[in-house]
């Protein structure tokens, strides 16, 4: 038990350190510097994503693998979102007709472009893997992933800082949405574990990177090998991309319920279209949501991540 605790501490300690400190320099630092660097998360994922494919090249060496770990990741997605959504069902509340916007198919496309992306990135890194670039001393430092992962933190802290809370944002009703989508997801995880037989801490850790799929990719893959970071980074990829599609086809119907599908992402991607389709009155919970997921993600992970047997 000592050994377990002490494997939780090491690793989410410095993980703590970098979203705290980078939430601290967010709030004493200028705000030109602040936004100049928050630029830069977009292009600090990108290389987290080169580099989990790297890492995940044998994974992906042949068809068969490949098409394994895509159904993998398949399974946890689809299970994880359907049982969200249907666990917030209940909580939705009607809205009247004149409230609701029409959808644009043409607003899709910036969203799923950015997901065409992290997949491309991906497919990159595990095409460059058999050119062997990481198997030097300079290569081993500039695909170091967690060096890139504690980049990201900081960042994510910076942008964290710039985010204004009002108090009636913190309304009970607000937050029922992320704990259910806590909940949900690990009711998902034990039921996958069920059905596959997959070792129930490792489905769990699996089921709570929340949509944030460079975390939960490196996470997965420093603990549990590259086939599995290629899941956890695969499984909250479609969760992202079924977020997006839910949230057009159903939020003026089922907000919340569409809310929960998107998790983390549900206050950065998928924020444009919960404003659209579920209306402005949804938005502090989409941001609330979506924050307390990104700060939990890493923490949920770590903690099953820690009881897994490799």
């Amino acid at each position: 038990m000592t050994a377990v605790l002490y494997n939780i501490l090491s690793s989410v300690l410095p993980i703590l350190l970098f979203l705290v400190g980078g939430y601290g320099l967010g709030k004493v630092l200028a705000k030109f510097i602040v936004h100049s660097a928050v630029k830069r998360i977009t292009p600090v994922v990108w290389i987290i994503l080169f580099v989990i494919g790297l890492e995940s090249g044998e994974a992906f060496s042949s068809l068969a693998s490949g098409l394994n770990i895509l159904k993998h990741a398949a399974v946890y997605a689809f299970t994880i979102s359907a049982v969200v959504f249907a666990l917030i069902m209940p909580f939705n509340r009607k809205r009247s007709a004149e409230d609701v916007e029409p959808n644009s198919w043409a607003a899709l496309w910036h969203p799923l472009k950015e997901c065409l992306i992290a997949f491309s990135l991906v497919l990159l890194g595990a095409f460059f893997y058999r050119l062997h670039w990481h198997e030097n001393q300079l290569g081993e430092v500039l695909f170091n992933i967690s060096y890139w992962l504690y980049v990201l933190l900081l960042l994510i802290g910076l942008d964290l800082a710039q985010v204004s809370i009002s108090r009636s944002w913190l309304a009970p009703r607000v937050l029922l949405i992320p704990c259910l989508v806590m909940i949900g997801s690990m009711l998902a995880g034990v039921l996958i574990s069920l059905i596959t037989g997959e070792q129930l801490a490792v489905a769990l850790a699996l089921s709570t990177g929340f949509g944030w799929f460079s975390l939960s990719g490196a996470l997965a893959g420093q603990y549990l090998g590259d086939a599995y970071g290629s899941v956890a980074l695969l499984n909250d990829l479609m969760r992202e991309l079924i977020g997006l599609t839910v949230v057009f086809l159903l939020g003026s119907k089922y907000a919340n319920s569409s809310i929960g599908v998107c998790a983390a992402t549900a206050m950065d991607t998928t924020l444009p279209f919960v404003r659209k389709a579920c209306n402005y009155e949804y938005v502090p919970t989409a941001i609330i949501s979506g924050l307390i997921l990104t700060i939990a993600a890493p923490f949920f992970m770590l903690f099953f991540l820690s009881l897994a047997r490799v």
